[in-house]
C-alpha cells in the first residue's frame, strides 16, 4: 500500500471512528474507485460499513441498515486475518453483533469502532 493511499484509510478510520460516516465513505468510495486487486472488497466492505451507520445515525433507516451491513459482511467475509493495518475480526464481531439486534427490532448501545493495528 503506497503511503498516500495509507494516509487515506487512517483518514477514513478516524472519520468512521468519530461517527462521521459520510466522510469516510467519501473517502473509501475514492480509494475503492481506483483499487484494482486483492483490496478492492475490503474497501467496499467498509465503503458499506459507513454508510450503513450514516443509514442508522442519520436517516433512522433500520432496514437500509441492515442490507448495507450484510453487504459489508459479505465483502469482509473473505478476511479472516487482519488486513492493511485493520483488525477485520473484530470489526466484523461488531457488525455481526449490531446486525442481529437490529434483526430484532433492537437499537444497537454501542457503534463498532475500526481498530487500526
Amino acid at each position: 500500500m503506497s503511503a498516500y493511499h495509507r494516509s487515506r484509510l487512517i483518514a477514513a478510520v478516524n472519520k468512521f471512528n468519530n461517527k462521521d460516516y459520510f466522510e469516510c465513505h467519501e473517502i473509501l468510495e475514492d480509494i475503492w474507485f481506483d483499487e484494482r486487486g486483492d483490496a478492492r472488497d475490503f474497501y467496499q466492505g467498509l465503503l458499506h460499513a459507513a454508510t450503513a451507520f450514516y443509514h442508522l445515525t442519520k436517516k433512522n433507516n433500520f432496514k437500509g441498515t441492515v442490507l448495507q451491513l450484510e453487504k459489508s459482511m459479505n465483502k469482509l467475509d473473505k478476511y479472516k486475518e487482519p488486513f492493511m493495518g485493520v483488525d477485520i475480526p473484530i470489526l466484523k464481531k461488531q457488525l455481526l453483533n449490531i446486525l442481529n439486534r437490529l434483526k430484532k427490532k433492537e437499537v444497537p448501545k454501542r457503534l463498532p469502532r475500526i481498530n487500526l493495528l
